[in-house]
């Protein structure tokens, strides 16, 4: 019994010491900046050229933040925004892996190979891209709707609020559509064909198939995808700075985007620090929250 008990320290003390580095990874590139953001928010740091004032004012920076109008509208823009693309998101990518599946087994590849471009595009590679297409004055976009005669003068994309919303929302989702529709591939990989063949045979038609039985097997995997895009629209930077710099004025501005501003167009370094603080909390809570969630409904667990 004590040889049995060592084996399985020993065993416990290597399997420890083989996550290490991985946990010192996290520690270092995860929490050690979050604490620092979390301490340096309760200070005043304004840096000019040749001094800097550190003036601690606790979480006075926070009781600002939220009562600052222009963050406010900053998190609105940045929760609505969240919503669209990750709704588009699913849609999307649900109606790619579907269609994947629907294609002959032997051009399969090819849609499949379709799909993954997208994801493969460097984020500032796809902005840049993004702003040259919805360019008013060379861009293809607008030249095309311009000769087919369906306007009359070239549309400003990414001059105007709402298109430059539409425009980013567009572009996020385009990207997106990529990443989950693999996320549902799986998933319908992992599904059983006699399940559908079954409900066909019974008289099912495509729609009643879906539902009743596609989609329910399926929400494990739309839950983890709701996840990793939903947190990923929250905290999306390099395509805001990259394609509408948070413009025209800040209409495009989220709040990634906003505390660069302040960190580096304006030197406020408290204040960043503290919207990182927010961003995170608007990122992890709702992720805890519908973690939890999940876990009380598709975890299995032991009945005695």
């Amino acid at each position: 019994m004590d040889a049995l008990s060592r084996q399985r320290r020993f065993a416990q003390l290597q399997a420890m010491l083989l996550v290490l580095p991985a946990m010192a990874a996290v520690g270092m590139f995860l929490y050690y900046p979050l604490v620092l953001n979390s301490v340096y928010s309760m200070f005043e740091m304004e840096f000019t050229t040749s001094i800097a004032a550190e003036r601690f004012v606790g979480l006075q920076q926070y009781l600002q933040a939220v009562t600052n109008p222009q963050l406010l509208r900053v998190i609105l823009f940045t929760l609505g925004f969240s919503l669209v693309v990750v709704i588009l998101d699913l849609t999307l990518g649900m109606l790619l892996a579907l269609a994947s599946f629907a294609v002959p087994p032997k051009t399969r590849w090819l849609l499949r190979s379709m799909i993954v471009i997208p994801w493969a595009i460097p984020p500032v590679i796809q902005a840049a891209m993004w702003r040259w297409l919805l360019n008013s004055d060379v861009g293809p976009v607008a030249d095309l709707l311009v000769r087919s005669g369906l306007v009359a003068e070239a549309p400003l994309f990414l001059a105007r609020p709402w298109p430059a919303m539409v425009s980013l929302a567009t572009a996020f989702s385009w990207k997106g559509a990529s990443i989950t529709a693999f996320f549902f591939m799986g998933g319908l990989a992992m599904i059983p064909q006699e399940y559908r063949e079954a409900a066909r045979i019974d008289g099912a038609g495509p729609l009643h198939r879906f539902f009743r039985i596609t989609l329910p097997l399926l929400l494990p995997v739309v839950f983890v995808a709701l996840l990793y895009r939903g947190q990923d629209a929250v905290r999306v930077f390099d395509l805001v700075y990259g394609m509408t710099g948070g413009g025209p004025g800040t209409a495009t501005d989220t709040l990634s985007s906003f505390a660069y501003a302040a960190y580096f167009r304006y030197s406020r370094y408290g204040q960043a620090s503290a919207y990182a603080v927010l961003t995170f909390l608007l990122v992890a809570l709702p992720g805890v929250l519908l973690i939890r969630r999940a876990v009380d409904r598709f975890a299995f667990r032991r009945t005695a």
